[in-house]
């Protein structure tokens, strides 16, 4: 009952309903309550279905770093719980989460950790589509384009047979082939890819998160500053909740060091809010280094930010900064 009354309050009052300050502590609050009388339970079936529930407020809520920890409780709880067609739902929805939500953090350890876990789930052997686009997001991310490609073909493959469906749920995962087709310097695959993340989501306005990020990443390896500011220029509290909490940090940060790169005016004040939001995310916080030792024409710190980067496990951003450095 506890869980349906937060199904309840998400019809009612969700996203887009006009009244988020009242309605999302009520949430929390509801979906704390079901948290707690489900651990009463000693089912961690149960349990896992009220952390599902907690993590998703979490995000309509903004609270990123909450929602992260809640799902990687979520799969903790999971863990002794044996594949049976029971838990199955669980299992696949726990992984899932449990990756986006640390992509959401900078942990992309984790991201990769979940993400294969979730691609390997051999009741997921037909389901190549959705069983890669995590793991296809955070490999993305952290630089290993060979693995990206070589998952790619499983991806569109196992989509095609499904009929080219519409999915906004796997949209992420095609964005994210198409940034490494895109780093790459292949244009035409970029625009394959692209082109079937449109089919996959065709709404302009549930792009603006991950679309706008991959995009800045791109252009800015290439060196179109400019076009990197143009493409992160709303506001991300104009931005549904659903649609940039996963981004927000990567969104902040990457425009930061399209200001800095541009020599925006407002580059110095961009860094330092982004630094209020971003706190504990390893890959943000070193890409608002970046951005800074940029402004500041500081090689020490670039220097520092791409040992940051290698140690959060983001290969791609830690070579980039050697070479904005000069080496």
């Amino acid at each position: 009952m506890a869980l349906a009354e937060c199904g309840v309050l998400s019809d009612a009052d969700g996203p887009g309903t006009g009244g988020p300050d009242t309605a999302e502590p009520k949430a929390i609050a509801l979906a704390e309550r079901a948290v707690e009388l489900a651990a009463r339970t000693d089912d961690p079936l149960i349990l896992s279905a009220a952390l599902d529930a907690l993590t998703a407020v979490q995000c309509w809520a903004g609270e990123t770093a909450a929602a992260a920890w809640t799902a990687r409780r979520r799969v903790e709880v999971l863990a002794p719980v044996p594949m049976t067609p029971a838990g199955a739902h669980e299992w696949v929805s726990a992984l899932s989460e449990a990756a986006e939500t640390c992509v959401g953090v900078g942990d992309l350890v984790g991201a990769r950790r979940w993400g294969g876990q979730l691609r390997d789930l051999p009741l997921l052997a037909e389901r190549g589509d959705f069983a890669t686009s995590r793991l296809l997001v955070a490999d993305a991310l952290t630089g290993n384009f060979d693995d990206v490609l070589a998952s790619s073909g499983r991806f569109r493959d196992a989509w095609q047979r499904t009929g080219s469906r519409h999915a906004p749920d796997l949209a992420t995962a095609a964005a994210a082939v198409a940034m490494v087709h895109g780093l790459r310097g292949d244009a035409a695959a970029r625009t394959q890819w692209l082109a079937i993340v449109d089919k996959l989501d065709t709404e302009a306005a549930q792009k603006a998160g991950y679309r706008a990020v991959f995009d800045a990443v791109v252009q800015l390896h290439h060196g179109q500053a400019d076009q990197a500011l143009a493409s992160l220029q709303v506001e991300p509290a104009e931005i549904d909740e659903q649609v940039i909490w996963m981004w927000r940090d990567w969104y902040l940060a990457l425009r930061a060091e399209a200001a800095a790169l541009t020599a925006d005016p407002d580059a110095h004040g961009r860094i330092a809010a982004g630094r209020t939001i971003v706190f504990g995310n390893p890959v943000a916080g070193a890409l608002l280094d970046r951005a800074e030792s940029l402004l500041e024409g500081n090689r020490d710190g670039l220097l520092a930010a791409a040992a940051s980067f290698d140690a959060a496990g983001c290969r791609y951003q830690a070579a980039r900064t050697l070479v904005l450095a000069g080496g």
